[in-house]
């Protein structure tokens, strides 16, 4: 479902040194936090080679103001020998796509290459040097259906929370030129429903995990979607939520009435008889609900 790596540019080493120089000259004076996402793996030497993160690291500890400095890697290129370049800076956080922690779903449909076990170990060695994890979980690969991947996503977020800090719920969307497009374009794929956000999101933030989602491509047909009239206000309420954490803000978008939401409720009650079937695009449900599901 990703196209990142087809969108990529040919940068030198000094390009990307010269950037983040340029970035941190137009910072402001007070406390920030610094975000390099290369949209792959930061400790990855054929990414970012081991001279140029030495550089950054020097480049992070002479920072005045910087607060934190969050990096995105897969967990095979995280060693204590990488980590240790970035001692007596700003506190380190390490991003990992886990996605889930069901197996299965993470080998067979995300095809994402590395066991929870290699993810345990990474997250591990993080936390001894001193280092956090912020955790990516996916609500809703393909293959998996809208009721079985709020579980999923809840579940995966108990499991990671041992070494995590945070979890970021990153909202499946359809990019172009993927595998996932195709099944989009077939009908065998839609994007979550934002009301599966809201109830991933409540469940998590209730068992005292710090969560946080920014729902990409939100109110598109590409992006999580309900039925376009509530999308709006359920985007700008999570995206409140990301600041205060207080699940009161999610909890209070309930009392909003919507004809989707009732959409929603039945296809989580038939869930298991619907998953695979596409009585809608048959004509078997009436118009308006049809729209609501597409």
């Amino acid at each position: 479902m990703c196209s990142f790596w087809q969108e990529s540019a040919q940068v030198t080493q000094a390009d990307i040194l010269t950037q983040l120089a340029h970035a941190l000259q137009r910072t402001p004076e007070e406390e920030f936090v610094l975000k390099i996402f290369t949209s792959g793996s930061f400790l990855d030497e054929r990414e970012i080679t081991a001279e140029s993160r030495r550089a950054i690291a020097k480049m992070v500890r002479e920072k005045a103001g910087l607060r934190k400095l969050i990096i995105e890697t897969r967990p095979e290129f995280v060693t204590p020998t990488k980590l240790e370049d970035f001692t007596g800076s700003a506190e380190l956080e390490l991003a990992i796509g886990l996605e889930t922690a069901d197996e299965f779903i993470r080998s067979s449909y995300i095809n994402k290459g590395f066991t929870f076990a290699e993810y345990q170990q990474a997250a591990e060695t993080a936390l001894d040097c001193d280092a956090t994890v912020k955790t990516y979980l996916l609500l809703k690969p393909p293959w998996v259906s809208e009721k079985r991947a709020i579980e999923d996503v809840i579940s995966s977020a108990e499991r990671a929370s041992r070494y995590s800090a945070t979890i970021s719920l990153n909202l499946c969307n359809i990019q172009k030129h993927t595998p996932l497009e195709t099944l989009w374009r077939q009908g065998y794929y839609r994007p979550p429903w934002l009301w599966s956000a809201l109830e991933a999101l409540s469940a998590i933030a209730k068992r005292d995990l710090v969560v946080m989602s920014d729902p990409v491509g939100a109110g598109y047909r590409r992006g999580p979607h309900n039925c376009g009239i509530c999308d709006r206000a359920i985007t700008a309420a999570i995206k409140r939520f990301n600041i205060t954490q207080d699940v009161r803000v999610l909890v209070r978008l309930d009392e909003l009435e919507c004809a989707c939401k009732d959409v929603w409720h039945v296809l989580m009650d038939r869930d298991a008889f619907l998953f695979g079937s596409r009585p809608y695009l048959e004509g078997k449900v009436n118009k308006r609900a049809r729209e609501l599901v597409e």
